[in-house]
């Protein structure tokens, strides 16, 4: 069997889906390097010199990623409007049904942001506080919720619209994830360490979607990718520069799987409500 007859054997909606984030992907690396070259551009117009352009792009890193991702999911939710002729009503996809998180999740989040505090302080070299600053504070926190929760904002559209089967979903859950990396890789070439981040909440993120409670996957972003990001220094832009806490070593990669591994299980295999 040649590749492109298993590429057409695949069912046409499941294809769709992986042409439509792969436009969202790429239309969101265009735009962030549209805003970073016109940045640059007015500051030389202003006689800055290469350092202080890069500090200002750096400052600013968050709010460039966040409006890029935010303007490229704007733009391909209407292309998918325009092509299939429909008035999607987008936020009929997004109701949730709960307004309060279910207990295990609670639980997930408790577990997480303890365990994790205390591993960092045993094996990053010990646990240090930093001075506050609340802008870049505020800028990690928003922009690592937003970082995440659009591309599932997007995937989760996606598997609704064209109502893809459970089975295909796996496939497709590993399909975007390596759309998902290359595109930060090429946004972000610094990333390396925080490559199992990237995928462990991508990942979850992914697997929470598909339990259609959907106010457990905010809260998931909401109180472990952003507090992680922005309070204990797994920051993808800034790395533990300007965390409320700092470490100096990198962290095991098995100590982390371990963690997240006994956090997922808790919350597929616990009966609470």
């Amino acid at each position: 069997m040649t590749s492109q007859n298993w590429y057409f054997k695949i069912p046409v909606d499941v294809r769709k889906v992986f042409l439509y984030y792969l436009m969202y992907c790429f239309g969101f690396l265009l735009i962030h390097l549209a805003m970073i070259s016109t940045f640059t551009f007015f500051h030389f117009l202003l006689d800055h010199d290469m350092n202080t352009i890069e500090n200002w792009l750096n400052r600013n890193a968050w709010e460039v990623l966040s409006f890029s991702k935010l303007t490229s999911l704007y733009i391909s939710t209407r292309v998918i409007k325009l092509n299939l002729y429909n008035d999607i009503k987008l936020r009929s996809y997004f109701e949730l049904d709960q307004l309060m998180p279910s207990k295990k999740m609670i639980g997930v989040i408790l577990f997480l942001l303890t365990i994790f505090y205390a591993f960092i302080d045993q094996f990053g070299g010990g646990v240090v506080q930093s001075q506050f600053k609340e802008d870049l504070f505020y800028s990690s926190f928003i922009g690592a919720f937003m970082f995440y929760i659009l591309d599932f904002i997007m995937i989760f559209l996606l598997l609704k619209i064209f109502e893809i089967k459970k089975e295909y979903h796996t496939k497709l859950m590993y399909l975007t994830l390596i759309m998902f990396l290359v595109s930060s890789k090429v946004a972000l070439p610094y990333l390396n360490k925080f490559y199992v981040f990237l995928m462990i909440h991508f990942i979850t993120l992914f697997y929470l979607g598909q339990k259609a409670k959907l106010i457990d996957v905010l809260c998931y972003a909401l109180f472990i990718i952003s507090p992680l990001s922005s309070i204990y220094g797994l920051d993808i832009v800034w790395d533990n520069a300007y965390s409320i806490f700092t470490y100096q070593k990198n962290l095991p990669v098995l100590g982390v799987l371990g963690i997240w591994g006994i956090a997922i299980g808790y919350y597929h295999y616990s009966k609470v409500d």
